[in-house]
C-alpha cells in the first residue's frame, strides 16, 4: 500500500468510517499528456544518480517517494546512514551550481517528508540521516558529467 493510501484509508477510519472499503480510494480525473522532453531528461538523470550510487555500495531503499510534504528523488542507506537524495538533471552547464538549483523551501520540505518517512517505516527519530544533491549536466549527445554533494544541507 502506498503512503497516500495509508493515509486516505487513516481518514476514513478517523471520520467515522465513512470510507467502508478503505482501499477504494476516489481518483481524481487527470489528463492524459504525453511526457515532455524535460521529464525524461530528469528520469535519465535519476537513473544514472541511483546506478552510481549503487556501484559504490549504497543501498536504494525508494525511488520517487511521494509523501505528503514533496515528493524525494532517492532514499538510500550508506553504510549506517539514512540518506535523502534531491536530483538535478540539466542539459547545459549554466545551471551546474547544485546549491542553488534546490532552494531553501524545497530543502524544509525535504527534511519535513524526511521526518514523514521515519515515523511510516518506524524508525528512530535518532537515525542518522543526511541530505544530499545530485547534480548532471547532460548535454545532448554528449557524455552526463555528475557530481554529489554530500550533507549539502
Amino acid at each position: 500500500m502506498r503512503f497516500f493510501e495509508f493515509l486516505r484509508a487513516l481518514a476514513g477510519e478517523l471520520s467515522g468510517g465513512r470510507n467502508e472499503d478503505p482501499s477504494v480510494v476516489p481518483s481524481k480525473k487527470r489528463e492524459f499528456r504525453a511526457p515532455r522532453a524535460k521529464d525524461e531528461l530528469g528520469q535519465r538523470g535519476e537513473e544514472l544518480a541511483a546506478a552510481r550510487f549503487k556501484k559504490g555500495g549504497w543501498k536504494i531503499l525508494e525511488r520517487n517517494l511521494s509523501l505528503p510534504s514533496c515528493e524525494i528523488d532517492i532514499v538510500a542507506r550508506d553504510g549506517g546512514t539514512l540518506v535523502f537524495v534531491e536530483v538535478k538533471t540539466r542539459r547545459d552547464e549554466g545551471y551546474a551550481d547544485p546549491y542553488a538549483e534546490v532552494p531553501v523551501s524545497r530543502r524544509n520540505r525535504i527534511r519535513r517528508a524526511a521526518g514523514e518517512y521515519l515515523r511510516w517505516r518506524g524508525l528512530d527519530r535518532g537515525t542518522p540521516c543526511r541530505y544530499d544533491i545530485a547534480m548532471i549536466v547532460w548535454p545532448d549527445g554528449e557524455e552526463p558529467r555528475f557530481d554529489h554533494l554530500k550533507d549539502a544541507f
